[in-house]
């Protein structure tokens, strides 16, 4: 079961996020991160997926300053305008939404964000920046290496696909040798065969057995740090 609910972000607007309540014995609480492609029926399912397991997920509309409901699909016409949208939406306000969403998880649960795409990079830029986020998870996020200048508050776990043109094999050198140098914990895996977006069975680069062992991974690390 899914509701939309709206809370107050930090600059006092309005905020629309989408809730997915556990059914089974809580174990803390998840900031799902879109994509370029809006909150779609591909990151709802995301938010099922991670609910069955245990978490509370908040999924803030990142693209509410600009215009409510987009949900885009992956056909060509869909990247333009998910391309567009990121371009007007940028990183201070989503960021400070993301923040917001986990301020007000935080009274009541430890809390983690977990973001794919676009997503993966805001996710990697809120654990550099928040205070109180317990965890954060990043899914092929091409712009993490734009964001090296500071490291994370908290433990983080990076998911890279090893054909992923976006993170190339210099940018994927460059997060590793990051990750390294952190005084927290920032765990970096690639996949062997995948792609950007492998994670999501409606794309063409869907790779089971990697969206698989990642789930599984970040499970995991959920459970040691939340």
């Amino acid at each position: 079961m899914n509701n939309r609910i709206i809370i107050k972000s930090a600059d006092e607007k309005e905020l629309p996020v989408y809730l997915f309540e556990p059914s089974i014995a809580k174990k803390g609480a998840i900031v799902l991160i879109q994509e370029i492609f809006g909150v779609n029926d591909h990151i709802k399912a995301v938010g099922k997926k991670f609910s069955e397991k245990g978490y509370l997920v908040w999924i803030p509309e990142i693209y509410h300053r600009i215009k409510n409901n987009i949900e885009l699909a992956y056909e060509n016409e869909d990247i333009i305008a998910g391309k567009k949208y990121k371009d007007q939406a940028g990183w201070e306000l989503p960021t400070m939404d993301v923040v917001s969403c986990v301020a007000n998880l935080k009274v009541d649960h430890n809390v983690a964000t977990i973001g794919f795409c676009y997503g993966g990079s805001l996710s990697w830029r809120t654990a550099c920046l928040a205070y109180g986020l317990d965890a954060a998870v990043c899914f092929y996020g091409s712009q993490i290496t734009n964001f090296l200048d500071k490291e994370p508050r908290c433990p983080t776990q990076i998911h890279l696909g090893e054909k992923d043109l976006t993170i190339n094999e210099k940018s994927q050198k460059q997060i590793n040798e990051y990750a390294n140098k952190c005084s927290v914990d920032v765990d970096v895996h690639l996949y062997n065969n995948a792609d950007h977006g492998f994670f999501c069975d409606q794309r063409e680069s869907f790779n089971k057995e990697a969206m698989d062992l990642s789930f599984k991974r970040t499970l995991e690390f959920l459970e040691k740090n939340i």
